[in-house]
């Protein structure tokens, strides 16, 4: 198997409890974005990257993904990390449309894709994560009940709970894809 390394950036740990199982299948290691060193992503030969998803975009993306020229020649595998439900097609080209909005042209296209479903404590969110919650909750609930979204109604059905997707084997795709590259 070709130098792996699994790389996250998790703020209330969803996505850290993905990268770190993948690594451990992957016999890995799995380091976060922020504390990533240069010489570990030149050495990789495959990257790894879970991000959970903000607003349409995959946290921690810019810092490692921004160069295209320094992930030439590697393989690069993508998994986000967010409430929706990724099994529903909508949600996943909703999610897909965003990573092409704020991920370059080039890694849009090297990248293999995978949407693994995390989780949400109302309780743990930071201050400005809580207000965009509240204010994306008083738009949905605007919205007209047929003109809801399969995502707009997991997230008014879980609004202000305590809820934990995490399915560790629902990555085995993106394993046995890595161990097969």
């Amino acid at each position: 198997m070709k130098h792996t390394l699994v790389v996250y950036a998790s703020r209330y740990g969803y996505t850290r409890r993905y990268a770190q199982w993948i690594a451990e299948q992957l016999g890995c290691c799995a380091v976060e974005a922020r504390q990533v060193r240069a010489e570990q992503l030149a050495a990789c030969e495959v990257l790894v990257y879970g991000g959970g998803l903000y607003a349409g975009g995959l946290n921690g993306a810019k810092k490692i993904l921004a160069d295209p020229c320094a992930l030439a020649g590697k393989e690069l595998v993508l998994f986000t990390c967010g409430l929706a439900d990724p099994a529903d097609e909508p949600t996943r080209e909703h999610i897909r449309a965003g990573l092409a909005k704020t991920l370059p042209e080039p890694v849009m296209g090297q990248a293999h894709l995978f949407f693994l479903r995390g989780g949400m404590d109302y309780a743990r969110l930071s201050l400005v994560h809580r207000a965009m919650m509240a204010m994306l909750r008083r738009m949905l609930l605007k919205k007209p009940e047929a003109e809801r979204t399969g995502q707009d109604k997991d997230l008014l059905a879980t609004y202000g709970q305590s809820v934990d997707f995490v399915e560790p084997e629902t990555a085995r795709p993106l394993v046995e894809l890595v161990q097969g590259l």
